[in-house]
């Protein structure tokens, strides 16, 4: 904690504390010392004395100089306060940078406020102490620069209430920057209230080094006050939806729980909401995280609907449901890409992507001269066993997996040097002579080859090659060789992902069409690829999507909570927009438990005069007036002077008086 003052020119006063200083050597000068032989023996006789009494005039000396500093203290209006810090001076403008993201929601313990309402309050608080400066508001929802007409407005403004997005603040800070540059509002400071989640900081971003040279080339030097909600994570769960789609009557919903702290067993109650219609269930987390899936039926009357699925409030209440909404079955379409259109490997990959019965599942097969055939529009999967593609062709396929779908790549007969994706087939590996190539490892939590949703492993170690073909590339391998070399690889593009499995399902090559793997590849890649086909009924909280459009009027669909049109884009729900049906949900990055620490922090705005405030439980007050410890100050000293100077009470006559009556013969 640190003292600032609000009138810092009246420190100038503090001058007047030498004036006691000055008359004290003043009257020194006043006097001539003459030596008087007579007087020799009364010097002697209190030479015992003379210390203590220059002690008490040099205690006497300083009790003025000290009452006269805490009077002009307590007239420079001080203020008590680490997040201000030392010397702020008299500040004209307060630029607040307002973190309005959902995990501002979190309340550091039941009952408590939320993050957001403690730091508004704590605003408010501390600008109507300050003399209640210029106050401008720059909030993360909105990104929108507005004055405050009053401190009192602050916690009544739409732009501060609570909302499901992410904050970008690298973007808010250069917003602040900007306008402080543009309209030079004179001694500045920025405010920057977040609860320091490292989503919402982006410490990779390469924004960071603009920011820092924007804050130093201000005109005007501008302090940099950052109030943080600490970087110790609280007790929270929450969910997650991460896909939802209708495959024929059944609507298959995507879902992760995870919580901030605990690795042990925890049971979840989780409602589900289709149409009006409830159902609960429970659940078992052990760890930080549990992904699983859910199975709703639907009837064949329900050509579209919506819902919601909701867990018990906790310390953040908006973390605690997510939204989905469907439309009518929509065909599943796959096309394989093959060198030999007719061969038996090609049969295997298409039956594997249209298995029998399931008329909604289509694929076709075409060479790789045949490609003008496919409609990437309506696609979900593109499995290539050619030839890498160059040109067009290759632009396609990028289109494709940026915009969210998925492709599947084996390898050709005769491998070229060709590059897509960063990654190319290297050489063909025949196994020694009665030996197999064998699995090494693999990953059980990600990519095609994940565990089920029981946690039960893919039969991964079970496979068996004679011949594979190498991956070369900087993308990241999912399963590997017992030599090590890459067997299932991956790269992201986009949206969407591109997978390499580097053996066929042919027995020529490998077991890989016994142990059914490769039908286990194209399924969950074909859900990933449907996923953006249902992703016209998904948003993100404050993204584009959410928003109105020309002349759409917004509806709310869904009765978990109270409608406020205000906060429609950047509030979690069911909307209609017009003829558009919208789930919009809070960014998945919300969810996370990560903190950007003191030292990262540090990092960031290395270079910069910025300052930290840890709020806490205990210290809820940004800024605090002290002038009133300076006018007890003031007495306390008076007191302390005017005592001493009193003269002690005389109990008979000094011995110095004896010897001045003594009468001597006349000469």
């Amino acid at each position: 904690m640190s003292i600032s003052f609000l009138s810092q020119t009246i420190l100038w006063g503090l001058f007047a504390a030498s004036i006691p200083v000055i008359i004290h050597l003043l009257n020194r000068r006043r006097f001539r010392i003459v030596d008087w032989a007579a007087t020799t023996f009364l010097l002697k006789a209190s030479r015992e004395s003379r210390g203590k009494k220059k002690l008490k005039h040099i205690l006497i000396l300083i009790c003025r100089t000290l009452a006269i500093a805490a009077l002009i203290f307590a007239v420079a209006r001080p203020l008590l306060g680490g997040f201000l810090g030392s010397g702020s001076g008299s500040v004209g403008t307060v630029v607040l940078v307002l973190d309005r993201s959902a995990s501002m929601e979190t309340k550091p313990e039941s009952g408590a406020p939320s993050y957001r309402e403690a730091v508004i309050s704590q605003v408010w608080e501390a600008v109507e102490k300050m003399g209640s400066p210029r106050l401008v508001l720059i909030d993360s929802a909105t990104g929108d620069i507005q004055e405050v007409p009053s401190p009192d407005a602050l916690p009544e403004l739409s732009t501060t209430f609570a909302t499901d997005t992410q904050a970008d603040i690298p973007t808010l800070l250069t917003k602040a920057i900007d306008y402080i540059d543009e309209t030079n509002p004179g001694q500045t400071e920025i405010w920057l209230a977040s609860d320091m989640q490292r989503g919402d900081w982006r410490p990779t971003d390469s924004r960071w080094n603009a920011v820092r040279a924007g804050i130093e080339s201000l005109p005007t030097k501008t302090k940099l006050r950052v109030l943080s909600s600490g970087s110790e994570p609280v007790e929270n769960v929450a969910i997650e939806l991460i896909a939802s789609r209708r495959v024929e009557d059944n609507l298959f919903l995507d879902l992760r729980l995870t919580r901030s702290k605990g690795d042990g067993n925890a049971t979840v109650p989780i409602t589900y909401s289709l149409q009006g219609a409830r159902s609960a269930e429970r659940v078992t987390m052990n760890g930080q995280e549990l992904r699983f899936q859910k199975r709703l039926p639907l009837s064949a009357a329900d050509t579209e609907g919506s819902g919601w699925v909701g867990i018990p409030s906790d310390n953040n209440p908006r973390d605690n449901s997510v939204f989905f909404a469907f439309g009518g079955k929509e065909p599943v379409r796959s096309w394989i890409v093959s060198e030999d259109p007719s061969g038996n490997t090609a049969n295997y990959l298409r039956k594997a992507a249209a298995p029998d019965g399931f008329d909604r599942y289509s694929s076709e097969i075409v060479a790789p001269t045949q490609t003008t055939k496919i409609d990437w529009t309506t696609a979900s999967l593109i499995v290539w066993q050619a030839p890498i593609p160059t040109g067009a062709v290759a632009a396609q396929l990028n289109d494709f997996a940026a915009s969210g779908g998925s492709i599947l790549f084996f390898p050709p007969e005769k491998p070229s040097e060709n590059v897509i994706f960063g990654t190319s087939w290297g050489v063909i590996e025949d196994a020694p002579a009665d030996e197999y190539f064998i699995n090494g490892s693999w990953i059980k939590d990600d990519g095609p080859w994940r565990n089920s949703m029981s946690d039960q492993n893919m039969p991964v170690d079970q496979i068996r090659g004679v011949k594979r073909c190498s991956i070369q590339g900087d993308g990241s391998s999912l399963a590997e060789w017992r030599d090590g070399s890459p067997l299932l690889y991956r790269q992201l593009e986009g949206l969407g992902t591109a997978i390499f499995i580097n053996t066929l399902p042919d027995d020529r090559w490998s077991n890989l069409e016994f142990v059914a793997l490769h039908l286990v590849a194209i399924q969950r890649l074909l859900e990933k690829g449907t996923d953006r086909l249902h992703a016209g009924y998904r948003a993100i909280a404050g993204d584009e999507k959410a928003r109105l459009r020309g002349d759409e009027v917004r509806e709310r669909l869904d009765s978990f909570e109270d409608y406020e049109p205000a906060l429609g884009a950047y509030r979690a729900g069911v909307y209609r927009l017009g003829e558009r049906v919208v789930a919009v949900n809070r960014p998945a990055a919300e969810n996370s438990p990560l903190r950007l620490d003191n030292e990262a922090l540090d990092t960031l705005l290395e270079g910069t005069s910025y300052s930290l405030f840890e709020s806490t439980k205990d210290d809820d007050n940004l800024v605090s007036p002290v002038w009133w410890a300076f006018l007890i100050a003031v007495l306390f000293f008076l007191l302390a002077e005017a005592i001493l100077c009193l003269q002690p009470k005389l109990t008979g006559p000094p011995a110095l008086s004896k010897a001045s009556t003594k009468t001597f013969p006349a000469s």
